[in-house]
């Protein structure tokens, strides 16, 4: 499967890492951007989750490591940031949202929510209507490239091609999510069996496989 638009293919299936500092709070389990994206809400489904896209500069810079904006962009962006920025990280976060309403439908057995699929929709085709053809510099190839390469909205028309590309794209016979309990973090299975359980081995599926051991051993 090739997920298109991802240039971190080399960060793909690291368990949850979650480097120090506010620099990169992310969970980078989800082997696709847009369930990274997903993901930004850390510790579901708990009663006091960690929101890691609180602000414009998050969205900015989860854009940026995710590889769906380049660096020069990101820093440029971050300096835009204000009240609209303010709107744009809320429609970021609705966005992630939507998008897993519509997972967590697809994994209970449930109708995919339709006001869920509308919202995205809507926010896709704002992405869409921001690009443009453009010549590449040092060769013949056109590519995609933003009508307003400075608008404040790019990062989240990034996230909307993101999640586009994922439901329309991926195969979702492979998403999964996370078989802990108390977790739901959802990635994209790519071992070779299909087998993968956990976000982490080395988090919840130790902890799970503990948790169960004492169950047993009751």
């Amino acid at each position: 499967m090739i997920i298109i638009g991802y240039a971190r293919s080399s960060r793909q299936g690291r368990a949850r890492s979650k480097m120090a500092g506010r620099a990169n709070p992310f969970d980078w389990s989800g082997g696709h951007p847009a369930l990274d994206l997903v993901n930004t809400l850390d510790e579901r489904p708990s009663g006091a989750p960690v929101e890691n896209l609180a602000t414009y500069g998050d969205l900015v810079r989860f854009a940026e490591l995710a590889g769906l904006i380049k660096a020069p962009a990101s820093g440029r962006l971050r300096s835009l940031d204000g009240p609209d920025g303010s709107r744009i990280a809320r429609r970021a976060r609705e966005l992630r949202e939507h998008l897993y309403a519509i997972l967590a439908a697809v994994h209970s057995g449930r109708t995919v929510p339709k006001v869920s699929l509308e919202a995205i929709g809507s926010e896709v085709r704002r992405a869409h209507a921001a690009r443009v053809l453009v010549a590449a510099a040092t060769s013949n190839a056109v590519r995609h490239g933003w009508s307003s390469p400075s608008s404040p909205e790019i990062p989240l028309h990034a996230c909307a091609l993101a999640v586009e590309t994922l439901l329309v794209m991926a195969d979702h016979s492979r998403i999964r999510k996370c078989g802990a309990s108390d977790c739901e973090v959802y990635f994209i299975d790519t071992s070779k069996a299909h087998r993968r359980q956990w976000c982490s081995m080395q988090n919840c599926g130790n902890r799970e496989k503990q948790r169960r051991w004492r169950a047993g051993a009751d």
